[in-house]
């Protein structure tokens, strides 16, 4: 996700408004994360990632190619990322005849990118699709830039539960009053789900959960949300991230990867069982969105 403090906090003041572990659960959206009153930062849930869901949806009927961890940098390189290994991979640049940078990403369990670019100055130009095999441009989608006031917006794909492979594509939005939504795939009409407490980068898994990491939040936060209210739950503050001018955020092999730029050079962070660590420094790019499908394994392989 591109975030220009200038004009983000232009946008912002103008409109009044100055991804931990699968198989938690929790409701509620305090801020504090103790949603039981049991006084725990996690919500009383143990903060690590429950592989006993029942069928391995998330390795059932996909590609290697599914499982990986996708990033697209501010010049529209596509790259594939493999976090054991720390390597980045380009694929190539995105040359969608829309125009405009990329913003945010996501990927779905067929491998195909959802790309959205925008202007630079807070506009939406159009959501593509991408092939994540050879970074080519698969059209532009029935999207409406500024439907619901949805132009700039983090976004992931999450199943619809943890034992099944139907998955729904969230997205959500700072302009005007922040809010999570669904999109149908076919028509590209959104759900409006609920308010949410800020600007998020998503990520969804194949235990059906799906998280938020808030960058601009003070101080940063990595939360569930409640995919039927937006309500968040598992919330973990970050107070090493603060606002920066390009985030992207993750999920792979029960850990998640935040990607921060508080200048034009990305340092990769794992977040692993509520301990945050700085997992790649200088990646001599500047990302501004990640996607990784359902396909991504819910521990490490």
């Amino acid at each position: 996700m591109t975030r220009d403090i200038s004009i983000i906090l232009a946008v912002l003041l103008a409109t009044g408004l100055a991804c931990a572990w699968p198989g938690c659960s929790g409701t509620g959206a305090s801020h504090n994360g103790d949603d039981d009153g049991s006084g725990s930062p996690d919500g009383g849930h143990d903060a690590s990632v429950d592989t006993d869901t029942g069928t391995d949806t998330a390795s059932g009927g996909c590609t290697e190619a599914a499982k990986n961890v996708y990033v697209v940098d501010s010049d529209t390189t596509l790259y594939r990322f493999d976090p054991p290994s720390k390597v980045f991979d380009p694929i190539g640049k995105i040359g969608c005849p829309s125009g405009g940078s990329p913003f945010s990403m996501a990927v779905a369990r067929d491998g195909t990118a959802y790309v959205l670019f925008w202007d630079g100055m807070g506009a939406c130009v159009a959501l593509n699709k991408v092939s994540t095999e050879d970074a080519s441009c698969l059209g532009k989608t029935k999207f409406v830039c500024g439907a619901h006031g949805f132009n700039t917006f983090g976004m992931g794909f999450a199943t619809d539960g943890p034992d099944t492979t139907e998955e729904t594509l969230y997205i959500g939005k700072a302009e005007n009053q922040p809010q999570l939504a669904s999109v149908d795939l076919d028509t590209f009409a959104l759900n409006i789900i609920g308010p949410i407490s800020g600007a998020p980068e998503m990520t969804g898994n194949g235990a059906g959960e799906l998280w938020a990491f808030f960058a601009w939040e003070t101080p940063s936060k990595v939360a569930q949300l409640d995919k039927a209210s937006g309500a968040e739950s598992n919330i973990v503050q970050i107070d090493q991230l603060q606002g920066s001018a390009a985030f992207a955020f993750a999920f792979w092999g029960g850990d998640f990867y935040i990607f921060h730029a508080p200048a034009d050079n990305t340092t990769v962070w794992k977040l692993s069982n509520g301990v945050l660590t700085s997992y790649m420094a200088d990646t001599g790019t500047q990302i501004v969105g990640a996607g990784v499908s359902t396909c991504a394994p819910l521990k490490p392989e």
